[in-house]
């Protein structure tokens, strides 16, 4: 049984006694797909604490408690202690709580690892997900992380085979680059016929550097999106119509309903871009 499989059962036996079930997830995209795979509204963790826009303040706390009998919280691994501890204060007492999630994934970008925490105090029950199901087992992705955490090297070669892991060995990051860009722009869509812009996304370590991310946004703009007359320059960017942009900071005002659900990670690509205001509208993915 998967994780989906069990928290649906999970849900449909709690509903079915009646009990008020609230659902909800760190970022924007993580809670719709908690709604998605269980056919139950989910929120963001900020939309289910009721984000005050005036103070940043939450308004849901110990004093003014969530209302629900059992809370459900998905990917808690990205969750940090500052976030995880407004969310445990608006917790009813006599209320339930369950908590799913990878713990190897990484660690929250906000301070702590409350999830590994948790699991490695061992004074809650924990309930751990290992098997490969023959769905899954075909994905080398699953299979290789698999074998990463039993302390196994990757398979790295599988042939001339369609696959959704390959390694690509560069000797140079200017020889990286161009590989980079190769298989975004041509090899993936060629074989998967996906849509370069829309549907690939290049994750790095790093910032600088030739391989970082500030260098492959500029050689992948070039490639696949290269700025025309109707652009807007910012602080040594150029951005236009098409470009795909990610929000890093959280946006409330107090004329934006918090249902908005706009937060951090959701990404998007730019929709019209104006010269004259210097501003550009986002059309959420």
């Amino acid at each position: 049984m998967g994780k989906t499989t069990l928290v649906n059962s999970i849900l449909k036996i709690v509903i079915a006694k009646q009990v008020r079930v609230a659902l909800c997830a760190p970022t924007g995209r993580a809670a719709k797909r908690l709604s998605e795979s269980t056919g139950l509204e989910a929120k963001t963790i900020h939309r289910l604490l009721e984000t005050d826009p005036r103070t940043g303040e939450f308004r849901r706390t110990e004093e003014h408690p969530l209302d629900c009998d059992l809370l459900v919280v998905d990917e808690a691994s990205m969750i940090d202690v500052l976030l995880m501890r407004s969310l445990l204060r608006a917790v009813p007492d006599d209320s339930g709580l369950l908590i799913i999630g990878d713990v190897d994934q990484l660690p929250s970008v906000g301070p702590g690892q409350v999830l590994a925490d948790i699991i490695a105090a061992n004074v809650l029950p924990v309930v751990r997900l290992t098997e490969v199901f023959r769905q899954a087992a075909g994905s080398r992705v699953i299979t290789n992380a698999h074998r990463i955490n039993r302390g196994q090297m990757p398979e790295l070669t599988n042939g001339n085979a369609l696959s959704d892991f390959y390694f690509i060995d560069a000797a140079e990051p200017e020889d990286g680059v161009a590989k980079i860009v190769a298989v975004v722009r041509d090899r993936i869509p060629q074989a998967f016929g996906l849509n370069p812009i829309r549907d690939v996304q290049v994750l790095c370590p790093m910032n600088r550097g030739g391989l970082g991310a500030r260098s492959l946004n500029i050689e992948l703009q070039k490639a696949l999106n290269p700025p025309g007359e109707t652009r807007v320059e910012r602080f040594g960017w150029t951005y236009g119509p098409g470009d795909k942009v990610m929000q890093v900071e959280k946006v409330l005002s107090a004329f934006e309903p918090v249902r908005s659900n706009k937060f951090p990670g959701c990404g998007a690509p730019a929709q019209a871009a104006s010269s004259i205001p210097r501003a550009m509208a986002v059309r959420r993915m």
